[in-house]
């Protein structure tokens, strides 16, 4: 399971996401309520030691489509955004992964989960009074293991 795969099955385990309709999409999200789709933005490396183990981060942003009739629905819109950062934080718990570099297959752990910027994104039909988009950024940082890298 590589790191995308992951993260769609470590989101799918967040025990609100029953409020959308049907689960975690990658690169996808249908315009109706209750749809959500993961999007990876790209991989870095953050460090590498000197035998060669590195620490990596994946970033991916989570766009939700909700029902934004009123307030209500709009503070539970954002509530549920920040229910799953809070539970994010603590859904690391070292799930092995699988990578390929190069044609060979690289084992890790996931070490830490976090997000950023919860917010409205974009509105449906042009208001507030329908169906609106929220976005939630995350990050999602693994260790790989040396003797295979090198």
């Amino acid at each position: 399971m590589n790191i995308i795969e992951l993260v769609k099955e470590v989101l799918s385990g967040f025990p609100q996401i029953s409020m959308l309709n049907n689960g975690v999409n990658v690169d996808f999200t249908e315009s109706t309520d209750g749809s959500c789709g993961l999007y990876p933005t790209g991989d870095q490396l953050l460090k590498e030691d000197i035998i060669g183990n590195q620490d990596r981060r994946h970033n991916f942003v989570l766009y939700a489509v909700f029902q934004s009739v009123n307030d209500y629905d709009r503070l539970a819109n954002s509530t549920f955004l920040l229910d799953l950062a809070y539970w994010l934080e603590h859904a690391a718990r070292s799930q092995g992964i699988e990578v390929t570099i190069d044609g060979r297959s690289v084992p890790g752990v996931l070490t830490k989960l976090s997000s950023a910027n919860g917010m409205l994104y974009g509105y449906q039909d042009g208001t507030l009074s329908g169906q609106v988009t929220y976005q939630l950024q995350i990050y999602a940082q693994y260790h790989l293991e040396s003797e295979v890298l090198l």
